[in-house]
């Protein structure tokens, strides 16, 4: 795992949704507000209007009423009990109430004389002022103010409920649509994060975006160059092998000769160049193996204690254990434990316990050794080359070999804990795992 993507990087997705959700709430606030504002400026014209017209119609009504008709005695016009969202008044010009409404207070609502509105009472009255034609009455029209604030509130409140309403309506769909049009985008990465560029069956990437087409183009592009380098790595790595074989196995003749007719003098130099020649032999064949198969594995049950008898090991003893027969290549899992029991040897052990397991979903072969082992710094630096896939001092080719067969198998290569190893085999530790092999992945 790179830096970069290690640590928890910014989301586009959440990013677009943060400034979606932030111009909603804004613009929900700010039309609330001047929902608001203008609701209760409407409200207020349209309830002063209605108190003019109404001013305006009992001013017509009274001016044509016989003024010699006796009103009742209390002043008030007669009328059944009724409730009652606009009072008015009939005052002279000495203040006093010569006919009212049957809500209206007995006393005047206002001292104004002149046309206008006034907030009189306590502030409990909003009164429209009207004088009389004859110039000796005045006709106070008036409404409640907790009345008029109910009113306000009650069209504030819906017009600002409403308005939020439809702000989150559109948060929510501009989140949705923003997760619909990103959607290709994650559909893209799926398909980069299962792309085999050196499988020769890939299909090409697909996008339904046009904004995504030039990188399709470029990762296609720098696929198709990878590939290509790939392979020219890999037949160069082949013809070097094979180029290598020959000459080896002609050293090979030649100190078999020699150690038939040297002195005894010589005979342990000369075996222990005759072993070095078989090990070099041995990587050469493993590489020629492993460039053999370009991605394509010859998937076979194999028997791993057969695999394990036609292997050439000297100076130690190899016991297998567990499931027998594993789903693998043959030859690259051949070349892989030629190399690791050739390390092991190298390293001192002389007894290698090989088990093998096998589950539905996983096939696991440990070898542990009683060998001089690895530290723990030494292990966890070699582990990180090896998921790193980088180059690391004291990463031999037996390890990388076995680990690039273990990713051929679409697994990899784990250099156990003391802790996780056998105690009766105290050395070095190692596991091959790959995921199970399907006809249909073939």
């Amino acid at each position: 795992m790179s830096a970069m993507s290690a640590r928890a990087l910014p989301s586009i997705r959440q990013r677009l949704s943060r400034v979606l959700g932030g111009i909603a709430i804004v613009w929900g606030l700010g039309m609330t507000a001047g929902v608001g504002l203008l609701t209760h400026e409407v409200l207020d014209d349209l309830l002063d209007g209605a108190l003019r017209e109404s001013a305006e119609i009992l001013y017509g009504l009274v001016a044509v009423a016989d003024r010699d008709s006796n009103p009742p005695a209390e002043g008030m016009l007669p009328a059944p009990p009724h409730q009652e969202n606009l009072v008015w008044q009939l005052v002279d010009t000495q203040g006093r109430v010569v006919l009212r409404s049957h809500k209206a207070p007995e006393s005047r609502l206002t001292e104004r004389q002149t046309e206008g509105f006034t907030d009189e009472a306590l502030g409990l009255w909003h009164v429209f002022t009207l004088p009389m034609r004859n110039g000796h009455s005045v006709l106070h029209v008036a409404q409640r103010e907790d009345t008029r604030r109910a009113t306000m509130w009650l069209a504030m409140g819906s017009s600002v409920g409403l308005t939020l309403l439809l702000g989150l309506c559109a948060a929510w769909w501009l989140n949705r649509g923003l997760r619909r049009e990103l959607q290709p985008l994650l559909d893209l990465s799926s398909e980069v994060a299962q792309l085999e560029p050196l499988h020769p069956h890939t299909q090409g990437l697909a996008t339904t975006r046009t904004e995504l087409q030039p990188l399709v183009d470029a990762i296609e592009g720098l696929t198709q160059r990878l590939a290509q380098r790939v392979a020219h790595e890999r037949a160069l790595a082949a013809h070097a092998a094979h180029a290598l074989r020959t000459p080896l196995a002609g050293m090979d003749a030649q100190l078999a000769v020699a150690l038939k007719e040297a002195p005894p003098q010589l005979q342990p130099r000369l075996t222990q160049t005759r072993e070095a020649a078989a090990r070099l032999r041995r990587v050469v064949t493993a590489l020629i193996t492993l460039f053999r198969t370009g991605g394509e594995l010859q998937w076979q049950d194999t028997s791993v204690s057969a695999l394990l008898q036609r292997l050439p090991l000297q100076d130690a003893v190899v016991e297998a254990s567990g499931t027998d027969i594993l789903p693998c290549d043959p030859d690259l899992l051949s070349a892989a434990l030629s190399n690791l029991l050739d390390n092991s040897v190298r390293h001192g052990a002389r007894r290698i316990h090989v088990h093998a397991s096998l589950d539905d979903a996983q096939v696991r072969l440990t070898l542990r050794d009683n060998g001089s082992g690895i530290s723990a710094e030494q292990r966890e630096r070699l582990q990180q080359a090896l998921d790193a896939q980088g180059p690391q001092e004291g990463l031999g080719l037996g390890l990388t070999l076995a680990d690039m067969v273990a990713r051929t198998h679409g697994g990899r290569l784990q250099l156990l804990a003391p802790e996780l190893s056998d105690p009766a085999v105290p050395g070095a530790a190692i596991a091959l795992h790959w995921p199970v092999h399907t006809p249909d992945e073939a």
